[in-house]
């Protein structure tokens, strides 16, 4: 795990690319390295993983000359191409994985990309033709950033390094505030800075002569033949396929843990890669003063598969971490889970470079509770559409049914989206005059498109494409890097192996949703190797009480930052509706505990990129 950037058809002084490799120095505290070359430069920072000796060192050149290639991530299957690579000829001087990316470029060119297993993002320069190639992976778990310039193009594995080019745009891009608050994340190409633009998952991108494009080369198919066979040989196969994807995802010269949560999919992982490792494995998890958090499944899943388990207390005084948390992720995120990502992140590395987690499993087997209600319910064909937004988050009874008539009566789209999205008079009721005009009346429909063009077989399945296209590499993959990577962790997402991947989305749909509930062939398999209790469909994972702690300090808090004048003059929300919005939540009658958290975080994030303020702790932030 690694971080890079670099530059082409620009002339610059050599001192930003230093800069750009000094930023990403979190992402890789082992080693760096500078590569120049006429307008162009390459730079990389090493976390040592595979080949902790110099022979794997980066930027690293083909014996020739003609390839450099800077490379972040992990491929898994390095030492099968490698073999394939020295029967055509190849010679090796390392044994890293880097090497063989770059002399499989060299073989095989774009097409390499399709024989790679492994999580990655890299560049790769030629120097005979002048041009270059950026590659992201299949399903987007490493991040890659890049900003078009005038005859030329800089890139990196995250947007703080770009800024540091002074011919990129950092303008804030009104367009991508308006995602945020509709969606709680940003959704690519898009960010919040004008200028800069995310290389898709699955795409790469290709740099010659002062212009580039952009290919896609894997989509997720919902589209291929289902899987026949009996339940029973459903059950075998997966659990097969399980255990070659973790056991290829334990591939390192270093100890590897994995995140133990206590649901199904981190205990699954754990028990499987505990079975493929010679020692006790370490376990870890956190769970949250004041929240209903799942430590006791995680100890019972570590003394059921004798792993060396460790656990820590979140409090709070946690959320005293934000403003440099903010710093990390670079893009406004209201995903609460992302501090306690860093913090478990923060108490693995304190052991280990490398963790296994279980993220991945919700979005093919539908286990999130909105998939699964979308699905679920039934439509009565009626049209109950009350007035206002209040309704959404109204506590009790009265407002929990107004939910459910709402549900019955429109159709799984709309249940879909109103779980997944704010409602947009909800949104502009919180602008300001003048930020609202900048962001039109129109609705967001990023969303609603995703699940009306989702290429499937089954019309149940265009919530789980939208899932795995937009919340996943959006939110979830892009929170569990930045938390990560700011504790010099790696973070392996086995069950998003592609070849474990393409086999799932070819079960039949009864195979992984059934009666209800999501991970039904999954739930089969984990019977082999978890204790019943573990078993039971539920979802907790490592998310934050904030709902409860608005109530206490943190409500005080936050009512300060919204009647600051930097809130005011912001010129994006109104401090009068924010504040309303506060009150009507801790008047304890609706449940805003998420929308408040998103427009903090926004704040927060804006006095730390917009503002320039040094993210040193709260005090720093405040007025």
């Amino acid at each position: 795990m690694c971080g890079i950037c670099g530059y082409v058809g620009t002339n610059v002084a050599g001192t930003t690319i230093r800069r750009m490799v000094e930023i990403l120095g979190h992402r890789g505290p082992d080693s760096s390295g500078l590569w120049y070359d006429n307008g162009v430069a390459l730079g990389h920072t090493r976390l040592a993983i595979i080949d902790l000796s110099d022979g794997g060192r980066q930027p690293m050149t083909t014996d020739d000359g003609r390839y450099t290639v800077a490379f972040n991530g992990e491929i898994y299957n390095f030492r099968e191409l490698r073999r394939e690579l020295e029967a055509s000829g190849a010679r090796f001087r390392s044994t890293s994985d880097t090497e063989v990316l770059l002399l499989g470029y060299r073989q095989w060119g774009r097409e390499l990309l399709t024989r790679l297993r492994g999580m990655f993002a890299f560049a790769v320069w030629d120097s005979h033709l002048r041009h270059l190639f950026l590659a992201r992976d299949r399903i987007g778990i490493k991040p890659l950033f890049y900003a078009p310039l005038e005859n030329g193009l800089v890139f990196a594995s995250e947007i703080k390094a770009l800024l540091l080019h002074a011919a990129v745009d950092r303008a804030l891009n009104t367009s991508a505030v308006h995602s945020y608050l509709t969606l709680g994340f940003i959704p690519g190409p898009e960010t919040i800075f004008k200028g800069v633009q995310s290389v898709m998952p699955g795409c790469y991108l290709e740099w010659s002569n002062g212009k580039f494009r952009t290919e896609r080369y894997w989509a997720p198919d919902f589209t291929g033949t289902p899987l026949s066979g009996t339940e029973q040989d459903l059950v075998e196969e997966l659990d097969v396929r399980l255990n070659d994807a973790v056991k290829a995802h334990l591939v390192a010269d270093v100890p590897v843990g994995v995140f133990l949560s206590g649901g199904v999919d981190s205990s699954l992982v754990a028990a499987i890669a505990q079975r493929h490792t010679g020692e006790p494995l370490r376990t870890l998890t956190i769970g949250f003063a004041g929240g209903d958090d799942e430590r006791h499944f995680a100890r019972t899943v570590a003394a059921h598969i004798q792993s060396n388990h460790q656990e820590r207390l979140v409090t709070p005084e946690l959320v005293d971490e934000l403003p440099r948390l903010l710093w990390f992720l670079e893009q406004p995120l209201y995903d609460n889970s992302k501090l306690p990502t860093y913090l478990v992140s923060q108490f693995a590395r304190e052991n280990v470079k490398v963790v296994l987690s279980g993220d991945g499993g919700d979005e093919p087997f539908l286990g999130y509770d909105w998939t699964r209600f979308a699905i679920a319910l039934p439509d009565l064909h009626l049209d109950w559409s009350p007035s206002g937004w209040e309704w959404a988050y109204q506590s009790g009874l009265c407002g929990l049914t107004k939910r459910l008539l709402y549900d019955l009566t429109h159709g799984g789209h709309s249940r879909y989206l109103r779980r997944m999205t704010v409602p947009q008079s909800l949104v502009h009721w919180l602008y300001t005059e003048e930020f609202s005009e900048l962001v039109g009346a129109c609705e967001h429909g990023f969303l609603n498109d995703t699940l009306r063009d989702a290429p499937v077989r089954d019309s149940r399945d265009r919530f789980s494409y939208a899932d795995m296209r937009v919340y996943l590499p959006e939110d979830i993959l892009f929170k569990v890097d930045r938390m990560s990577m700011a504790n010099s962790l790696e973070v392996r997402v086995p069950l998003l192996d592609h070849h474990l991947l393409e086999w799932l989305l070819r079960l039949p749909f009864s195979m992984r949703y059934r009666r209800g509930h999501g991970k039904y062939l999954l739930r089969k398999v984990a019977a082999r190797y978890l204790p019943l209790p573990i078993l039971k469909p539920r979802k907790q994972g490592f998310t934050v009480p904030i709902g409860r702690w608005l109530h206490n300090d943190l409500g005080e808090l936050v009512a300060r930052v919204f009647s600051s004048q930097s809130f005011r003059a912001r010129g994006i929300l109104r401090p009068q509706a924010a504040l309303a919005l506060l009150a009507m939540h801790r008047s304890k009658r609706f449940d805003l505990g998420h929308r408040i958290w998103s427009l903090f975080i926004l704040e927060l994030w804006s006095r730390v990129w917009i503002d320039g303020r040094k993210p040193e702790g709260f005090q720093t932030l405040l007025d």
